[in-house]
């Protein structure tokens, strides 16, 4: 029985089908290939890497163009020569100021999450509370530093202390949010189920508040590294903060620039750590992005 051919639906021998004559021909019938992709921490890592090169490229030549003088801005290849040519001296320096903001930080985040959970759950507490907070984060932290001063002396508590009122106010306002963002359906769940205030707390409203909890962290801990700075401008010997004071009376621009860096570096890292805690203990949140 003869088969027509010509009708596009019509069957043809596989022995019929000719091989590909060319390169081309080959590489069109060829499976595509599935394209490698990074992962996406590995991929914002790289691009916040070529994001910072650019930046610090770019003020390079802005000094180097202009010919600015050394005693008005450095470009940040001096700073990294004072950098590695000193740094012992400033590893020590930060590693007072990583010790100073990061206790600072956890008692902002304990007396923070307490606070704002006192605020939610007794209103007549946040009636007379919460004004006198507002006007207390109204005032500025370098204020407030010569009174922990008067009451801790100069060492490490006093620096502690001023990391820790300005890191306290952004855990308040957002573990307050985050409890007051719980949905009324999960509430009226848990009264169904006859759960008392402590279970429900503990089972859902503390964890449905838990990422606004991390966001405020992640704001504070920033903010417990510059408040630690300060501390050290006040009152204090050792420190990034200190190194920062001793370069500016000797207009020493790179040592300057050098413990900025570091700063920043410092800044970063503790906000990348608090992000993989949360990563860690929010997975949902992760599977829904």
């Amino acid at each position: 029985m003869n088969i027509d051919t010509s009708h596009p639906t019509a069957v043809r021998d596989p022995q019929s089908i000719a091989a590909p004559t060319s390169l081309t021909e080959t590489i069109a019938i060829a499976p595509a290939r599935k394209r490698r992709v990074l992962p996406s921490g590995v991929d914002k890592a790289i691009k916040a890497v070529v994001g910072m090169l650019g930046i610090l490229a770019v003020w390079e030549i802005i000094v180097r163009v202009f010919q600015i003088p050394a005693f008005l801005l450095v470009g940040p290849i001096a700073a990294f020569e004072k950098l590695f040519t000193q740094p012992d001296y400033f590893a020590h320096h930060a590693w007072v100021t990583i010790t100073e903001a990061l206790a600072g930080f956890a008692l902002g985040t304990g007396l923070g999450v307490l606070c704002g959970a006192t605020l939610f759950y007794i209103p007549a507490v946040r009636h007379f509370l919460y004004p006198a907070l507002i006007a207390v984060d109204t005032i500025p932290k370098v204020a407030l530093a010569p009174l922990f001063i008067v009451w801790f002396g100069f060492g490490f508590e006093s620096k502690a202390f001023v990391a820790m009122a300005i890191a306290f106010f952004p855990l308040v306002i957002n573990t307050f949010d985050g409890l007051s963002a719980v949905p009324n359906e999960l509430k009226e769940l848990a009264r169904i189920n006859n759960a008392s205030t402590w279970m429900r707390m503990r089972k859902i409203e503390f964890w449905y508040a838990l990422p606004s909890i991390f966001s405020g962290a992640k704001i504070s801990i920033s903010l417990a590294v510059g408040g630690a700075v300060v501390g050290e401008f006040i009152a204090g010997t050792d420190g990034l903060g200190q190194v920062i004071l001793r370069a500016n009376a000797q207009s020493d621009l790179a040592t300057m620039f050098a413990a900025f860096m570091v700063l920043a570096a410092i800044s970063l890292l503790l906000f990348y750590l608090i992000t993989v805690i949360a990563q860690r203990l929010l997975p949902w949140r992760n599977h829904v992005k």
